[in-house]
This record gives C-alpha cells, sequence and structure tokens, in this order.
C-alpha cells in the first residue's frame, strides 16, 4: 500500500486492486474485516469525521460491522459527488463509534437531505 498518499487519486478499481475485498460498495470487506471506506461527500457533508449509512440491507451490515471493529485501521477514500470518477486518498482511519439512535439520524438526515434514508451515523478518527 505504498502508493497510498494524501491527495492521490483513485478508481474503485484501483483501490480494490490495493485493499481487496468487493469494488461496488462503500467499506469493501474480506472475511468479515472492513479493509478501507470510499464516501462521497454530497451523501456525507461532515465526511471524513461522521460517515452516514443509507438503509439499504447491506449498507446496514455493513455500517454495524464496521462499528463493531474499533481496532481496524483502514484506507479512506473520498469523492465530491456521485458523478466523480476518481476517489482522493485522504488518509488511514478507524472508527470510534456508532449509532442508530432515531434522534442523531433525523439530525444526520437534515444535515444531507438523506430524510428517512439512514440506519447508522458512525465517527471516523484519523491515525496518521
Amino acid at each position: 500500500m505504498n502508493k497510498l498518499k494524501k491527495g492521490n487519486l483513485f478508481t474503485r478499481t484501483e483501490i480494490q486492486q490495493l485493499v481487496g475485498g468487493e469494488i461496488q460498495t462503500y467499506l469493501p470487506q474480506k472475511n468479515k474485516v472492513i479493509l478501507a471506506g470510499c464516501f462521497n461527500r454530497k451523501l456525507n457533508p461532515d465526511c471524513p469525521t461522521e460517515v452516514q449509512a443509507g438503509n439499504a440491507k447491506k449498507v446496514t451490515q455493513k455500517a454495524a460491522l464496521l462499528i463493531s471493529q474499533p481496532n481496524t485501521i483502514f484506507p479512506v477514500f473520498t469523492k465530491e459527488s456521485d458523478t466523480d470518477k476518481h476517489y482522493e486518498f485522504i488518509g488511514m482511519y478507524r472508527c470510534t463509534g456508532g449509532t442508530n439512535d432515531p434522534k442523531v439520524l433525523a439530525q444526520a438526515e437534515k444535515k444531507s437531505g438523506r430524510i428517512d434514508q439512514l440506519s447508522y451515523v458512525f465517527q471516523l478518527e484519523n491515525v496518521t
């Protein structure tokens, strides 16, 4: 992973080649270990410190898995919008917690406009 320098740009295929796991998910994983975070800033206005997980079944499962792994350190990549093809590497992070408390979800929904579309909000901490 020596290609991981802050500011470098990667496609999803390149990220998958670097870290492994699935290519079409915001939290690629293998053997129930999260390998990376790939986040859209339009959907996550407070990213990378706070990430909003949608309510699709797989998205919810991934969020719960990440929250259960506070010692897992993984690279985080962000892009500005749905139309961007490249993600920027912004550093190595770990999950420090998360919640599905309705009050917290409601506050997060107001920030992103994703009303009734969230399952979890989780926090990340930069470790690099």
